[in-house]
């Protein structure tokens, strides 16, 4: 798989779980999911990502810093 679809699936991912309409956590539209992906890989090198569900949560944090899990 190449990088671009490898993004791809991890958009998808991400809105399977944040998505506010059919998301398991719905906290965001699609358009902020995007966007907040693309700002996680712009901080983050590559070679650290590996596009599971820790990325998913630090996307997450982009996306709703406030919110705590304890």
């Amino acid at each position: 798989m190449n990088l671009v679809d490898e993004i791809v699936e991890f958009q998808e991912y991400c809105m399977a779980f944040y998505n506010n309409e059919t998301g398991v956590y719905p906290i965001a539209t699609n358009d902020e999911i995007v966007r907040a992906v693309d700002q996680y890989l712009r901080k983050t090198p590559l070679s650290e990502v590996e596009f599971d569900s820790l990325d998913r949560e630090r996307v997450r944090e982009i996306i709703q810093p406030s919110y705590s899990l304890i």
